[in-house]
């Protein structure tokens, strides 16, 4: 006896997991929970209860939020949820400028693993300016493996250093230290996956 198709899923509210994507791009833009409700003119409670999940922005106000953080709506979710994979195009990654977590300057991120509930890798290609650099005094469980596309990157792994090129890769346990710059004269981008997810 042939099965009937399944429904389509439809996606609820709790399943797009709103406040948690609000937090991080806020996160990520570096911007303050008062910042933000100055911006789009509501009260810094109101974006407390959002990003807790309490309350569910209606649409004209999530695309407010969305705005000021500098991101659209598209790749605010990234793609369709019931999609089997994510798939991003060239040119149409989120890319941020800053890391408020962590100390440096002159570097980007341009993101390859949508946020996401549940996602247990965090894949970015790290777009470094000549002089710009990265010091990392965030120290967790998991890895990290990461390889040089453009330029050169003097990486150091608590007191040793290397001088990486195109080409090379280096991988590391992420309870040790780690921060690295560029010392050429040209802008260096390198493919960086860790775990878990934490910027």
């Amino acid at each position: 006896m042939a099965k009937s198709p399944k429904t389509p899923k439809n996606p609820t509210k709790r399943d797009l997991h709103v406040g948690a994507r609000v937090k991080h791009a806020r996160i990520l833009a570096g911007i303050r929970m008062r910042e933000l409700a100055e911006k789009i003119g509501c009260a810094e409670s109101s974006i407390s209860k959002i990003e807790s999940g309490h309350v569910v922005p209606s649409l004209p106000m999530l695309q407010r939020i969305v705005e000021a953080l500098g991101r659209d709506l598209s790749s605010f979710f990234g793609a369709d949820l019931d999609a089997p994979g994510i798939i991003q195009r060239a040119g149409t990654r989120v890319v941020t400028t800053n890391d408020p977590i962590r100390d440096g300057k002159g570097v980007r991120y341009e993101r390859m693993v949508s946020f996401g509930h549940g996602n247990l890798l965090e894949a970015n290609i790290h777009i470094v300016e000549p002089g710009g650099g990265r010091e990392d005094r965030v120290t967790h469980q998991g890895e990290t493996i990461g390889y040089v596309l453009e330029g050169q990157i003097e990486l150091t792994i608590e007191e040793t250093s290397y001088l990486l090129s195109a080409g090379d890769s280096f991988s590391y346990k992420n309870h040790l230290t780690s921060r690295y710059r560029n010392p050429g004269t040209v802008t260096a981008r390198m493919l960086w996956v860790n775990t878990p997810q934490v910027h």
